[in-house]
């Protein structure tokens, strides 16, 4: 006879229902922790940037207290250069983009004519009257206009939104550095254990993020000195300017730095006879690029934040995804963050060693043996 089928299967192991329980566990505190980040965008980056700007001014708010300041007027002197340089240099690129709007209706003028020019060399190529593509650019110009005020409103709302972030960043700074000793008790006690892990913890993180804004900071001089330069070789308009805009741009990943020289290949094409000085833009463009992904970055960025690659890019995007251009700006100290939490605890270190670099294979000894830990 054949055998009968068992229709009371038998039930499954403790240990399976236990990983089965684990695995679900900690996908509902993903999904709740991804919530949780995207409901609380607004406070977790006001957090976020003013935690990085109170490890930043720490050392220069402990410079003042060993000069015998209290610790409120170390921590105000602290939030007021902060400030001093912050609006330093937005007063000077303000004053840069006053200078650039008193030339925009020269500027519209060597735009109208270049368009006509573009639409006799497409009738004269193509058979297409300028009434036609006037038809057509009217019509696309009458839907980008369409769009144009839901955007307006958009960019309004959240140009509001970032204003007040910003005035409200010295003061949550401010009370970030008069508080530091109680946050160290605190981070000390935290555990059980009173190991101190979690003050380790903190303080990897504050060298992390005080290292990380140095290098951005650095990064972005040294473009805007760059870029600026090649401008004014190509002799070009507004070139400091531009060369601003672009070195700031640049701190978006990826796609910043080609934002950045939209603005400059337009200002070449509209202010020069030759479409070589736009090409010679894109060319500065690149070099610098080259330079600064070559040289710069992996000196005063890379040594602070070591996350591979691949991780990098999954970050950018997840980031960007939850808190878009901002999250783009976060996502790689939030990604070194993580990595040195998880480095830290002993059930998340194989998360934190796929985070980082690949670490590098000792030189082989004589007789076929390595020197150091083989990563595989």
């Amino acid at each position: 006879m054949p055998p009968v089928p068992n229709l009371f299967p038998a039930p499954s192991r403790p240990e399976q229902s236990g990983a089965l329980l684990r695995y679900v566990l900690v996908l509902l505190a993903l999904i709740g922790t991804v919530t949780v980040l995207a409901l609380g965008q607004t406070l977790f980056v006001l957090l976020f940037i003013s935690g990085i700007f109170s490890f930043l001014m720490l050392p220069f708010c402990r410079k003042l207290q060993k000069w015998g300041w209290p610790i409120w007027l170390a921590a105000a002197a602290s939030c007021m250069l902060l400030l001093v340089v912050f609006f330093g240099a937005l007063t000077f690129i303000g004053l840069q983009y006053a200078h650039f709007g008193k030339d925009l209706p020269t500027l519209q003028e060597a735009l109208v004519a270049r368009i006509d020019s573009g639409q006799t060399y497409l009738e004269t190529r193509f058979n297409v009257s300028q009434g036609q593509q006037t038809a057509w650019l009217n019509k696309e110009l009458a839907a980008l206009a369409e769009s144009g005020g839901a955007m307006a409103m958009n960019l309004f709302s959240a140009t509001g939104t970032v204003l007040a972030t910003v005035v409200v960043i010295p003061i949550f700074t401010f009370f970030l550095l008069l508080m530091k000793g109680q946050f160290r008790k605190f981070f000390s006690q935290l555990r059980d254990q009173g190991d101190g892990t979690v003050l380790r913890i903190v303080e990897n993180i504050a060298e992390l993020s005080r290292q990380w804004l140095k290098g951005v900071l650095t990064v972005v001089l040294f473009l805007a000195v760059l870029d600026s330069i090649g401008f004014l070789v190509l002799g070009l308009k507004y070139a400091i300017l531009l060369g601003v805009t672009a070195a700031i741009l640049n701190v978006i990943p990826y796609v910043g730095p080609w934002l950045g020289a939209l603005v400059p290949v337009l200002i070449a094409l509209l202010t020069k006879d030759s479409a070589m000085y736009a090409v010679g833009v894109l060319a500065v463009i690149a070099v610098t690029q080259f330079i600064d992904n070559n040289f710069i970055t992996p000196k005063v960025v890379g040594s602070s934040v070591s996350i591979n690659p691949l991780a990098s890019m999954v970050a950018l995007i997840a980031w960007g995804m939850l808190w878009g251009l901002m999250g783009l700006i976060v996502a790689i100290p939030i990604t070194g963050m993580m990595k040195l939490v998880f480095d830290e605890i002993p059930s998340l270190k194989p998360w934190g060693y796929i985070l980082g670099d690949e670490p590098k294979v000792g030189k082989r000894k004589r007789g076929g043996k390595k020197e150091g830990k083989d990563p595989v």
